[in-house]
């Protein structure tokens, strides 16, 4: 075989890893992409049944009356 056939087969090898690479890696990031929406959705999920369960708690306890200022959003004096 001659040089030039060679360098040119080396060269096409090269080119072909490089874009199996490009795209391995694309697709690891698309995959951790999609796992970080997932995850700040279940966050969120997660905080709001948290808030719901703490107004729950504070709607049924026996010493909190409707006209307190913490109730009414109203802090300090």
């Amino acid at each position: 075989m001659r040089l030039s056939k060679l360098r040119g087969a080396a060269l096409l090898l090269a080119l072909w890893a490089l874009f199996l690479l490009a795209a391995l890696v694309m697709s690891w990031a698309l995959n951790i992409d999609s796992r970080l929406k997932i995850s700040g959705s279940e966050n969120r999920i997660l905080e709001a049944q948290a808030m719901a369960a703490s107004g729950a708690e504070v709607a049924m306890a026996p010493t909190i009356r409707p006209n307190l200022p913490n109730v009414q959003g109203r802090y300090g004096p």
